[in-house]
């Protein structure tokens, strides 16, 4: 057989079949590619602003204004006073991997800009018409670029102020697919606003302007850092704010916390900064995570804006086509200085939870009968005699004269700003844990031998649970051991626990180690320490004696974090002197 001109030539791999006529490879076209390198940074208008703000902020403006028109489909224009681009640089901004941000590849070891990959402007150029306009301080006139789908229409001289202006319009007109992932205008424009949001806190000494549709969103003057994380998370009030400062592994951290009660549903106000960029870190954020840990329920998320500066060989920037993800070289170390840091910071501000005026309806404000019959009375019960004031921590909770007990489950008590309410089950709880934790920690927990052994019946699954964590459960000072097949005997339990019913308390112990109880998580003892705290407690409903009160809440005051307990409920709530006059009409 001859292999002719036309011949496919056969395969040298051992396989029958001849190679393709034609190759398969080929080398896309520039358009072609241009748009699939687009999709990698521009992925919505809020990519857009990103860079477009990023490279405002590299130009050293003191001003950033941001017009969107359509949810910035129809335009973004981002206008700035920075140092603006030289005449002869404008054609090569605008090409793919042009930067003036980087030149060797060691300088990716030290990159403190925010943008270096030299393709933002030309991957949004490659999906919009963009004209730039753009002014040094040494040039006589300004210069005008005008780019569509990638391909440059003309370069010219114009007349403009110092700076640059970046113009977008009709994002995505030549890519539709990409309109059809995109979610409704409302949401672009939040995530246009959450963007510069970020960047107005990386830069807080540039004003910031952002205008929706001709309407003001955000008008920012510049500010010193705390007042501008107060304006994004707090309304332009610091005091609800917790700061942190502290040393961590290669650097420091600083931040501001929102206390625990403005907690949100989901994480949309966390903001993460390292060395001056907006990142996203998932090892960071658990890390801020875990120091509210137990001060915010199951469920909440903690508000926040931490700000991480770290040698720039520890981190690496350059892991994320949008730059908004980095590596750390050490992350375990970077996660417990993080954590201990926030949680020092939280348990060191006094975090009782104030009810305020807007909170609650004064009391018989728009009342014109009286309540319907059949409405359930509230029931004081009053102390015989007005004690001294409980001693509490300087630095958790002030002193407190307890006046009696309501509904027999909230404890009434006079402070030194005026009323406070404190669940008497949330508050047992947190000293019952924080008694176990000691103990634990100090290798002392002792145990209460029972009279006579309780006989507790349990499945197979639980016996193979108590053989497995019996050693957990010693830990704790519970002296429990298998009878037979399918019962195991009680011989003691922690003697910080003494009304504990034995069976009640095994069975309730075993769900906890099997991870049962709502929320569980963390290690299997200490999953079992929060469960033998929550149900060994005073219960709501519980009638307390004014020496049981007392010393209720001596022993919260004693605690390393009164203010909760391990579900993240609050144990006391303050009412202020101010809001009681407030109520009853006196102020």
């Amino acid at each position: 057989m001859g292999g002719g001109p036309g011949a496919n030539p056969a395969r040298r791999d051992g396989c029958s079949e001849p190679y393709p006529a034609v190759s398969r490879i080929r080398v896309l076209e520039r358009s072609v590619a241009e748009r699939i390198a687009a999709g990698e940074v521009v992925e919505r208008p809020a990519s857009v602003v990103k860079e477009l703000i990023e490279n405002s902020l590299d130009a050293g403006t003191t001003s950033v204004t941001v017009e969107v028109e359509g949810a910035g489909l129809h335009l973004i224009r981002v206008l700035d006073d920075g140092e603006g681009i030289a005449a002869g640089d404008v054609p090569l901004a605008l090409q793919r991997f042009a930067t003036s941000k980087i030149s060797h590849i060691e300088d990716l070891d030290g990159v403190r800009s925010y943008g270096f990959r030299g393709e933002a402007l030309a991957s949004i150029a490659a999906v919009a018409r963009v004209t730039m306009v753009t002014r040094t301080a040494d040039a006589g006139r300004a210069t005008r670029a005008v780019v569509t789908g990638g391909e440059p229409e003309r370069v010219e001289a114009h007349g403009a102020p110092q700076g640059t202006m970046l113009e977008v319009r009709t994002l995505f007109y030549n890519t539709p697919a990409r309109l059809k992932f995109l979610k409704s205008p409302a949401r672009e424009q939040a995530l246009i606003a959450d963007v510069v949001q970020r960047a107005a806190m990386a830069a807080p000494k540039v004003a910031v302007r952002l205008v929706f549709d001709g309407r003001e969103a955000i008008r920012w003057p510049p500010a010193e850092p705390g007042q501008r994380v107060a304006d994004v998370l707090s309304g332009g009030k610091p005091d609800g704010l917790v700061s942190v400062t502290a040393r961590v592994p290669a650097g420091t951290i600083r931040g501001w916390l929102v206390r625990p009660e403005g907690s949100r549903p989901t994480r949309a106000g966390q903001y993460l900064f390292v060395n001056g960029r907006p990142i996203q870190s998932a090892m960071l954020r658990r890390a801020v995570e875990q120091g509210y840990a137990q001060l915010i329920p199951v469920g909440r998320f903690p508000v926040f804006a931490v700000f991480l500066d770290v040698e720039p060989g520890q981190v690496d920037v350059n892991v994320h086509p949008r730059k908004a993800e980095v590596r750390f070289s050490d992350e375990s170390r970077l996660f417990g200085a993080v954590a201990r840091a926030v949680r020092e910071a939280l348990l060191a501000s006094p975090l009782v939870r104030q009810v305020a005026p807007t909170d609650m309806a004064a009391p018989f404000a728009g009342v014109s009968a009286p309540p319907a019959a059949g409405a359930v009375s509230l029931v004081l019960e009053a102390r015989e005699a007005a004690g001294t004031y409980a001693v509490g921590s300087a630095t958790r909770l002030p002193a407190l004269r307890p006046i009696g007990q309501l509904l027999r489950t909230y404890i009434l008590a006079e402070g030194p700003d005026g009323l406070y309410l404190v669940d008497q089950h949330a508050a047992h709880e947190r000293v019952l844990y924080e008694r176990l934790l000691a103990a634990r920690h100090r290798g002392d927990v002792t145990s209460q031998g029972l009279a006579i052994p309780a006989a507790v019946d349990l499945t197979p699954a639980q016996m193979t649970l108590l053989v497995g964590h019996n050693d957990q459960l010693r830990l704790l000072g519970f002296d429990v051991e298998p009878f037979g097949a399918h019962t195991a005997l009680v011989r003691a339990l922690p003697t910080l626990i003494p009304n504990g019913a034995p069976a009640a308390l095994l069975l309730l112990a075993l769900a906890a180690l099997n991870g049962e109880e709502e929320g569980a998580g963390g290690d299997p003892l200490e999953r079992l320490t929060i469960a033998t705290a929550c149900h060994t407690a005073i219960r709501a409903g519980d009638p307390l004696r004014p020496a049981e009160i007392d010393a209720l809440l001596a022993d919260l005051a004693a605690t390393e974090d009164p203010y909760t307990c391990f579900h993240g409920r609050p144990t006391v709530i303050a009412v202020s002197g101010a809001t009681l006059e407030r109520w009853f009409l006196r102020s």
